[in-house]
């Protein structure tokens, strides 16, 4: 996934915790997982991956392990969701598409968990990779 920026800033609603994350993402993908559904209070959620040494921080989200070795990453101030990472590759971190200030060069490239997507919220995108669980 090529943008034209070479720079993406984005953070949470109060500001508290900013980031800026450098070159072009290595992923981007819709997941339909419960898990994912209840922390961001949506049908679907949308992250951006980048990887992890091109992320720079103003601020730090408090981490939440929501499963083994699963964390999830939210403001202490205003518990905006952030990020979403996990323990067994620390290489990249996983950015809510709705944290980034300018979200419009993404684009999604796979649907993670489809088997328990919501059909009558999630327009799934029949022309992306589709997999039963997570990738």
């Amino acid at each position: 996934m090529t943008t034209k920026n070479t720079n993406h800033s984005g953070g949470c609603l109060c500001g508290a915790v900013r980031f800026s994350a450098s070159g072009d993402p290595i992923g981007g993908n819709h997941c339909h997982c419960g898990m994912c559904r209840k922390d961001s209070g949506s049908g679907v959620s949308t992250f951006v991956s980048f990887p992890a040494n091109a992320v720079r921080w103003n601020g730090k989200p408090t981490d939440f392990e929501s499963s083994l070795g699963k964390y999830r990453g939210f403001c202490p101030k205003c518990g905006s969701s952030i990020t979403w990472r996990t323990e067994s590759d620390d290489s990249f971190i996983d950015f809510r598409l709705g944290s980034f200030d300018d979200p419009t060069p993404f684009k999604a490239q796979k649907h993670l968990w489809i088997s328990t997507a919501l059909p009558s919220f999630a327009d799934i995108d029949r022309d992306i990779d589709h997999f039963d669980q997570g990738s």
